[in-house]
């Protein structure tokens, strides 16, 4: 074999090697668009990060992630304002009921509006927990929050029973003390808002 052969057949094999090995490196990466988004969405740029989402989710090769896009679609929704946030979410919810984001679904929304202090729509969203699947320390968190809710909703027997759950807590406890005894205040029972 000449050596001008040699050297074409090694140029030839570089570049296919070359061609194939973009070709893993796009396949590989087929969540590229998805990690955009995601970062999108973690920095509160939600109007880019929707957009990308809905396009990621039309053509969606699973349904995992399928449902994942139609989560953060809805997320965002609500982040924004948007008219149809609630109906997105709930949408999300009765599309995908095995989804594992449906409870983290409905704790988010709850904290979004909780956070925003719009907390009839909080309340709405912090009924629909499923409280079981919550870790421990989302638990105290959502107890607190849904005891402040109803506290601020006038609710007082539900506030006492969120808030009494979050009594001894290292973080809530002395808030929740504060609006358990404040209730007890308003109820005129002065021994237990004292303690």
């Amino acid at each position: 074999m000449s050596t001008q052969k040699i050297v074409i057949f090694f140029i030839a094999f570089s570049c296919s090697l070359h061609v194939f090995s973009q070709q893993s490196a796009i396949y590989t990466n087929h969540l590229a668009t998805y990690q955009k988004a995601l970062a999108l969405y973690e920095n509160q740029q939600y109007a880019a990060a929707q957009t990308l989402f809905s396009e990621i989710k039309k053509t969606a090769e699973t349904d995992l992630l399928e449902s994942d896009c139609a989560f953060y679609i809805a997320n965002c929704a609500v982040r924004l304002n948007q008219q149809n946030a609630d109906q997105l979410m709930e949408d999300f919810v009765n599309d995908y009921p095995t989804s594992t984001k449906r409870n983290t679904a409905y704790v988010d929304v709850a904290d979004y509006y909780f956070n925003n202090g719009k907390f009839a729509y909080a309340k709405k969203w912090y009924d629909k927990v499923d409280e079981t699947s919550l870790a421990r320390n989302e638990r105290e968190k959502f107890n607190f929050n849904n005891g402040y809710v109803a506290f601020t909703t006038k609710n007082f027997k539900d506030a006492k029973k969120y808030l009494s759950r979050v009594e001894n807590s290292q973080k809530y406890g002395s808030q929740a003390k504060y609006y358990i005894g404040f209730m007890a205040y308003e109820s005129d029972d002065y021994n237990q808002a004292n303690q």
